[in-house]
């Protein structure tokens, strides 16, 4: 997998990354702000079975995972994405105790409603991490 040369003041820049969101309003203020980052948004997909299907297609770099897709929870999205090796955080205005099963307690969580800083550091994690691990 081709990735530009890291760009130490955007080392997200050139990312792929997949967004499992149901809400439309929301998956696009997150695509636009992927776009703003310099990342290619892949989806937006409103549940498991075209995640699913989008991953078929392409390894993204990262997902952003929303937890409640309609009703439905991503955590069988969140297993394959793990099995695959693909670094996810969780979207979510759950807190940890609510719901969340004891293999995904680590994972990372970016609280609704979203503050773009902390997509930001995400994307900067994953960047880093695709250009030490081509």
């Amino acid at each position: 997998m081709f990735h530009p040369p890291l760009d130490p003041l955007n080392p997200a820049r050139g990312l792929r990354v997949l967004v499992v969101e149901d809400n439309l309003l929301i998956a696009e203020t997150i695509c636009d702000m992927l776009e703003d980052c310099g990342c290619a948004a892949l989806g937006p997909a409103p549940d498991i079975q075209r995640g699913m299907q989008l991953l078929e297609g392409e390894r993204p770099d990262g997902v952003l995972l929303d937890i409640n897709l309609g009703g439905t929870l991503s955590f069988p999205l969140a297993a394959t994405l793990e099995a695959q090796g693909v670094p996810f955080v969780f979207m979510t205005g759950y807190d940890e105790g609510t719901l969340f099963p004891p293999q995904f307690r680590a994972v990372r969580r970016i609280s609704k409603p979203f503050d773009a800083k902390n997509v930001a550091e995400v994307l900067e994690v994953w960047g880093r991490m695709a250009r030490h691990n081509p």
